[in-house]
């Protein structure tokens, strides 16, 4: 699983511990599930250089909560856990799986809950990665010569 993946089924695992997560697009295209669940999916937007060890990847996200149906009726699951959570982080979020800090532009959240079985939640973030470098064998003996005087 990709770090950002991962960090977002951190944070949905937070703000809501009794649901299941899907992760596979193909399950949940399916439909061979059983609400309560979440759905969450990441799509790169663009990967920029930062710095000569680390590069700026912006991303969106779309989380689907589906609700549990009970007696007929759906039984609707608030998006304010979720909502709380990134108040109180200032919209930064650090994953507990990999670590992974993640930093969501408020101005993109979205809540469409006009569905009658499900909340969709959409928003874009960015995060830095460091760049992969081989390891370098580190020089800890120094041979000097005697008589430079330099």
């Amino acid at each position: 699983m990709e770090k950002d993946l991962s960090t977002l089924v951190d944070l949905v695992n937070q703000a809501y511990p009794e649901l299941a997560i899907i992760v596979n697009l193909e399950e949940w295209l399916s439909g061979s599930f059983e609400p309560p669940v979440a759905f969450i999916e990441t799509q790169s937007v663009t990967e920029k250089a930062n710095s000569l060890t680390t590069y700026r990847v912006i991303a969106d996200a779309g989380i689907v909560i589906h609700y549990p149906k009970e007696n007929g009726y759906y039984k609707t699951i608030s998006s304010e856990p979720l909502r709380t959570i990134l108040r109180k982080e200032k919209y930064s979020y650090r994953g507990k799986t990999d670590g992974l800090l993640i930093d969501i532009n408020p101005s993109t959240l979205e809540v469409n809950n006009s569905k009658k079985d499900r909340t969709e939640i959409t928003f874009r973030f960015e995060y830095l990665l460091t760049v992969p470098r081989e390891k370098v064998e580190k020089i800890n003996t120094f041979e000097v010569e005697e008589g430079y005087h330099g």
